[in-house]
């Protein structure tokens, strides 16, 4: 009986101390586990891959699919055309550029235009993991781009998307034309 008065009376020191972790350290704690998250995933991809990249300071990984050899990476201001199929890690679509993909995952909308998705590099109004993504891309390479939450929709749910989720995006960057001033 002691001890369970005991924990009782503890119980709210430990709700003040646990109430004095900052949002910063919560945020910390949630990169970290995001970043544990992407390297299980990685280690489970189902398909081959030719390449990886990561972007430096963010846990943002892409496994490309497929290269392209010639032609640059897209730079902020560059009109970027992508086809995409969204997801959480354990494989559920929640959005897609692909009629097909849509129809498959009971996402289909007869009011949409299913084709690729105009972006303006470092411009457009996407979440920022596209665009630090897509920076690492050239026209016609294909990857699967693995986004850290904070980078995503951080602690906020977007529609069917749960809040603290790693993204997972299938791109395919169909069309790169440069910036002209």
């Amino acid at each position: 009986m002691k001890k369970s008065m005991k924990f009782w009376a503890l119980l709210p020191l430990l709700a003040f101390l646990g109430s004095c972790i900052s949002d910063e350290e919560n945020l910390d704690v949630i990169y970290e586990q995001d970043l544990k998250k992407i390297e299980t995933y990685i280690q489970n991809f189902p398909d081959e891959y030719m390449k990886k990249e990561t972007l430096e300071g963010t846990g943002i990984v892409l496994l490309f699919t497929e290269v392209v050899e010639e032609g640059e990476v897209a730079v902020a201001g560059d009109t970027l055309a992508v086809d995409y199929t969204g997801m959480l890690l354990d494989g559920t679509v929640f959005d897609t550029s692909i009629e097909q993909t849509a129809r498959d995952n009971n996402l289909f909308n007869e009011s949409r235009d299913y084709e690729p998705y105009k972006v303006i590099l470092g411009v457009s109004s996407v979440i920022s993991g596209w665009h630090g993504a897509l920076s690492l891309m050239k026209e016609g390479e294909k990857a699967t781009a693995l986004i850290p939450s904070a980078y995503g929709y951080g602690n906020q749910s977007a529609g069917s998307i749960p809040a603290n989720s790693v993204l997972v995006f299938e791109l395919d960057l169909t069309e790169n034309r440069p910036y002209q001033p």
